[in-house]
């Protein structure tokens, strides 16, 4: 395994000064509902109001470096929350984010039961820089709510329940719910199902 990149000088201001950015919902671009001129008139207001800590649903808040975050074609970000301090997010074309969600990469890590950035002696980081990244295939639909944690990769056209948090690996095509994750069932056609598969019926 390489040795991860290290950061510059340039991207530790970055990182220490504007730790944030936002990212405007990519299918509002490609399905605009005003006038080009008003979206003109309203995008300076509007980033000025998230400035100043109001909310805005059709932008997305990403925590790190903006570069580690990518976005395919068709993607609905709404005001999903992007952590990508400790790993790069990658989504599928045509997924879809409904409100309030987030997708983590970030973790602060104890030592002998106290965080390691309060201890001078500590074996590692606090916040690890890299090895927790998470992958989101197409076509997925993400309830509103719903916690995606890393380092995990979540198949094509998977549903996640609202308010599920979700910590390890999620196949194409299943249902997921709950706290932590579970399948609750597929939505295959049977006869898609792999040999080591089964149907799972939807829980009572």
């Amino acid at each position: 395994m390489s040795a991860p990149p290290q950061r510059t000088i340039w991207h530790r201001a970055l990182d220490r000064y504007l730790p944030y950015s936002h990212v405007y919902n990519p299918w509002r671009r490609e399905h605009p509902s005003m006038p080009r001129w008003l979206r003109a008139l309203l995008l300076p207001i509007t980033r000025l109001g998230l400035l100043c800590g109001f909310r805005n649903i059709d932008y997305a808040l990403v925590n790190g470096q903006r570069s580690r975050l990518q976005l395919g074609p068709g993607c609905s970000t709404v005001n999903t929350v992007f952590n990508v301090v400790s790993g790069r997010i990658s989504v599928g074309a045509d997924t879809v984010f409904s409100n309030d969600c987030q997708v983590l990469t970030g973790i602060h890590r104890f030592h002998n039961g106290r965080r390691a950035g309060l201890l001078e002696s500590a074996p590692f980081d606090e916040v690890p820089l890299e090895g927790r990244d998470i992958a989101i295939g197409a076509g997925c639909f993400i309830g509103a709510g719903a916690t995606i944690i890393g380092p995990c990769v979540v198949g094509d056209d998977v549903i996640i329940g609202a308010g599920a948090v979700v910590t390890s690996d999620v196949p194409s095509s299943w249902f997921v719910a709950g706290i932590p994750a579970k399948v609750v069932r597929t939505h295959r056609p049977a006869e898609r199902l792999g040999a080591s598969e089964e149907l799972v019926e939807p829980a009572p």
